[in-house]
């Protein structure tokens, strides 16, 4: 898999525009749901919506990757790395999932250095898929800024004791519980990643 050449130096104290992919947990069977949370998190944060992050060959071709080289998802990356301003991205594909375009987005995105956020659904919170998602970006050298509970009740004292790089919740209605938190615990973790990239 290819690598990129390096991002351009950023100015000391200087932070550059925040550029977020948004993967979801099992995301084949909640794609719509990852969409409508990066809608979500893209106002709630007052930055661009794109549209979803897909292989470049399944435009046109009903959706299948079958016949996508790794050079397709290479300038894929390029282009998104390219985009100028502030903007958050979603996610379709199960980050972990083997892909037949050779890889997995997990690894393509650890090669890249694309900072990502996971979404977690609420009932699956308490299961063991946080953590496992979590280990596994870890493994690939993604820049993970946290996880994010898409909906439900955020149980403080149950996140805390998981010890994982929870943000908050994602409120799945828009008049539920006010989301300041995670926009602080957001916007916090992108300075740190920042930083250490600079």
């Amino acid at each position: 898999m290819m690598k990129p050449a390096g991002s351009p130096p950023t100015a000391a104290g200087s932070i550059p525009p925040l550029r977020v992919v948004l993967a979801g947990a099992a995301a084949a069977d909640a794609a719509a749901g990852i969409e409508e949370a990066a809608g979500r998190l893209a106002a709630l944060v007052g930055v661009c919506s794109l549209p979803p992050l897909v292989a470049a060959s399944d435009e046109g071709r009903g959706g299948t990757t079958s016949d996508c080289p790794d050079t397709d998802v290479n300038v894929l990356m390029t282009e998104l790395s390219g985009r100028s301003g502030s903007w958050i991205v979603p996610l379709l594909q199960d980050p972990g999932r083997f892909q037949p375009w050779g890889g997995r987005w997990s690894e393509l995105l650890g090669a890249w250095r694309q900072p990502t956020v996971l979404l977690i659904e609420a009932h699956q919170a308490d299961g063991g898929l946080p953590a496992g998602c979590t280990a596994l970006m870890q493994r690939c050298g993604v820049p993970l800024l946290g996880l994010i509970q898409w909906g439900g009740r955020f149980d403080h004292e149950a996140r805390r004791r998981d010890g994982l790089p929870w943000l908050g919740v994602l409120a799945q209605d828009e008049a539920a519980d006010d989301c300041a938190d995670l926009v602080l615990n957001l916007s916090r973790r992108w300075s740190q990643i920042a930083a250490e990239a600079i």
